[in-house]
């Protein structure tokens, strides 16, 4: 279906601004747990890690959705 693939320009980058920002949550979570358990740096380090995985796969998702649109008209270049 075409509104499930992500769009070049506005759309895209929307979906890539909250990929960042969900990496930058899991970070903050941890350094609060940290400060609140006073065991810097382990929730922080190990939430981040997560963090990373999870916006890993989001890239991937779009990886995927993108490579699946089709073509401009006339077969492109070459």
């Amino acid at each position: 279906m075409a509104a499930d693939r992500p769009q070049s320009g506005p759309r895209l980058s929307v979906g890539l601004m909250a990929m960042g920002s969900e990496m930058a949550g899991f970070t903050m979570l941890g350094l609060l747990i940290d400060y609140g358990l006073n065991t810097l740096p382990w929730f922080t380090v190990g939430l981040t890690l997560i963090g990373f995985v999870f916006v890993f796969f989001h890239l991937v998702r779009f990886a995927k959705k993108l490579s699946d649109r089709p073509g401009p008209p006339g077969g492109g270049p070459g």
